[in-house]
């Protein structure tokens, strides 16, 4: 659990960047923290099926 506030941060970070280079920030921000938000909860639930798996 000790990585995913590190996640959040870049995503944070990902989805302001994409703000600013799109022509609408909100647009461009809300966008990318949507997809960065699905991508980390894939990433944690996979990651966790792993473990569970491999703790059997």
């Amino acid at each position: 659990m000790g990585i995913l506030p590190a996640g959040v941060l870049l995503s944070v970070m990902a989805a302001f960047l994409a703000g600013i280079a799109s022509d609408n920030f909100v647009a461009g921000f809300a966008i990318t923290a949507v997809v960065c938000a699905v991508a980390l909860a894939a990433a944690h639930f996979l990651a966790r099926a792993v473990i569970s798996r491999r703790n059997r």
